[in-house]
This record gives structure tokens, sequence and C-alpha cells, in this order.
């Protein structure tokens, strides 16, 4: 007879990770579709087919699960802008890259940033602390980008602070209402968020200062 193969630490630990994150997989499914705070834990593990001691073995919790399918979002969103943040392009390119990188990758993960958007309250302590400082980051590069740009005369005046928001505001919303099935692909409605961000900034588009 054949040995036995033998298991590594090392398998065993890929096996784990494999296996967690189809676990995390489903319960994307799952939490976009029933909502995080109305699904109760029992529920999670009956949908995920596993028992409650299983899931324990995976989870330290149900906030646990959902730091697994939200935590890294922001930075992942971060990853993609620093180097069009640190780049040599003008603040107007600077801008129409990082909204359109953004929408692009709220699309391409349309359920995670739906439960993102509406669950992330749910964390505190240290891991609500580590989500609003990458926000904070995040948003603080877009104000520095539309502050170089006023400037250098390319977008209108205003507080850059407001005007930050209400890019990624508009950029966010798009969650909202976005369907796969709709006529634009995501990368259309990535450039058509970027364009429009551009034109709302334009210094033709002023009309009163903020």
């Amino acid at each position: 007879m054949p040995p036995k193969a033998k298991v590594t630490r090392d398998e065993g630990v890929l096996t784990k990770v494999s296996r967690e994150e189809q676990l995390v997989a489903q319960a994307v499914k799952l939490f976009s579709s029933g909502g995080y705070q109305e699904t109760a834990l029992q529920e999670i593990a009956d949908r995920l087919g596993i028992t409650r001691p299983l899931f324990y073995y995976y989870f330290e919790s149900k906030e646990d699960l959902l730091w697994r399918i939200i935590g890294h979002l922001g930075d992942d969103l971060l990853a993609h802008a620093r180097p069009i943040f640190a780049s040599e392009d003008a603040p107007s390119a600077k801008l129409y890259q990082v909204i359109e990188s953004h929408v692009a990758a709220l699309l391409t993960n349309l359920d995670a940033f739906r439960i993102y958007f509406a669950e992330r309250h749910q964390l505190d302590g240290k891991r609500d602390r580590r989500l609003r400082r990458g926000e904070s980051t995040y948003h603080d590069l877009i104000v520095e980008v539309i502050a170089d740009g006023q400037d250098l005369g390319e977008f209108r005046s205003g507080d850059p602070e407001i005007l930050a928001r209400y890019l990624i505001g508009m950029a966010n919303s798009t969650t909202q209402w976005y369907a796969e099935s709709g006529r634009l692909s995501v990368a259309e409605l990535s450039r058509l968020a970027a364009q429009l961000a551009s034109t709302a900034l334009s210094p033709s588009q002023a009309t009163t200062s903020l």
C-alpha cells in the first residue's frame, strides 16, 4: 500500500485559510441579501453549511466575520489610490483617475461595499478606529489634490473639505442603484463618474463660493 500522505502544518493553515475565504464569500451574499443585524448567528452557521462550534473555529464572533468582509476594503482603495496621489500628474488628472478607480473598485466588489456602507457602524473599538483612520487619510489626500488644483486654477474656488465630501459621496452613491443588467458597464460608469467630478470642479462651473 502506498504511504499515507502527510499533511504539514503549512498545508493545514492553507486549507483553513481557503475554507475561511469560501465562508466569507458565502457570508457576503448572505449579509447583502438579508442584512447583518437581521441575521442571527445560528442562521449564519446554517446558511454557511457549518455547525456553530465550527463557526467559532474560523471566526471569533459575528463581528469578526463582518470585519473579515469589510475590514480590508478601505485599505484596498487607499493602496490603489496612493500611486495616483504620488504621481507627477496635474491635480485635475489625479482627481479623474482617483474617482475612476474608486467607482470601479466599488462596482467590482459591490456586495461587500454595500455591506460596508450599511453595517460599518456595527464595528467598535480598534476596528472602528482603524476604519476611521483609513477613511480620514483617503479624504485628506483628495482634499490635498483639490487644494493643489485650486492653487493652479484647475478647479473652482470653495472649501476643498466640502468639495471632497461631495465627490466621495457621489462616487459612493453608485452602490445604491448600480445593477449588472444596466446599460453601462463598470468601466463606462467609472469613466462617467470621473468626467462628472471633473466637470463639477471646473472653474467655469463656479457661480458662488463655498
